[in-house]
């Protein structure tokens, strides 16, 4: 007989997981608010600001006044080390492979008023034409990337447990066949969502493939390996009956999932190519 269920046992993580959920509509209607009203296009203080304003105060200082009272430190608390685990791997993704997204799958930067920048100085582009070519990376896309991994993240992991645990009582080739495949579809399906939702006209005079009907078809068979790692990684984080993790290995595991999904990436462009 098939069942389960969909939030943590550790009230601690299922507590975060719902109220990760309701940030959802409030991260559409932010962003979608940022495209209509041109606000992408702005200089350096406020391309950083409203990207910060869109991940910090809701996810992490809001929790942590909620939670003031639970009598559990904030930096032992689920949502802390799930952000500090997020950050530690976006910035990592951000700084490299953000670079095989330029050079791979065909994303544009654009920002004409924006003059700061942070990437790697020998991966990718040539530095020489990087930004007439829009392959520069500005600080607020770490901060931007963030909040869409805390969505995709949290939501995959309640999806993952759901049928993770619809399965217990069958046999353990059934359990992994049904891990694998719930994995593999959330990972696809965040990967392509994001392309499809996101690189709307409203956001292409800023961020935009060279050819997203490749992007859609192809490439996020590619973007998709980060989250086969990533997925499974962060569904671990203080996950009973598993030992609760610490600030370190938060870190750890963070920096592995970085040189993972790395290696991934970079294997589909030795097998594939670019896909532009």
């Amino acid at each position: 007989m098939l069942s389960g269920y969909w939030f943590s046992k550790n009230p601690d993580r299922a507590w975060a997981e719902k109220f990760y959920l309701i940030y959802i509509p409030i991260f559409f209607v932010y962003n979608l608010a940022m495209q209509k009203m041109g606000w992408l296009d702005t200089g350096n203080f406020w391309n950083i600001a409203q990207n910060l304003i869109m991940w910090l105060p809701y996810c992490v200082l809001l929790p942590m006044w909620l939670r003031r009272k639970s009598r559990v430190k904030f930096y032992e608390d689920y949502f802390f080390k799930f952000q500090l685990w997020l950050t530690v791997f976006v910035f990592f993704a951000t700084y490299f492979h953000t670079e095989w997204f330029f050079s791979v799958l065909g994303i544009r930067y654009r920002f004409p008023h924006v003059t700061m920048f942070l990437d790697s100085r020998l991966c990718g582009p040539d530095e020489a034409t990087a930004l007439q070519n829009s392959e520069k990376i500005p600080p607020s896309m770490y901060l931007n990337a963030i909040a869409f991994f805390t969505i995709y993240h949290n939501t995959a992991c309640i999806l993952m447990r759901r049928v993770k645990t619809m399965f217990l009582s069958f046999s353990p080739a059934v359990q992994w066949v049904a891990w694998i495949l719930i994995v593999a579809a959330t990972a696809y399906f965040f990967a392509w969502a994001e392309t499809f939702f996101y690189i709307q006209p409203d956001a292409a005079s800023s961020v935009w493939y060279v050819d997203k009907a490749r992007m859609l078809a192809i490439g996020s068979f590619c973007y998709a390996l980060y989250f086969v790692v990533s997925f499974p990684n962060v569904y671990r984080l203080d996950e009973p009956p598993g030992p609760k993790w610490t600030l370190s290995r938060c870190v750890i595991e963070a920096g592995f999932v970085s040189m993972v999904s790395l290696l991934l990436i970079d294997l589909f462009a030795w097998v594939y190519g670019p896909i532009v």
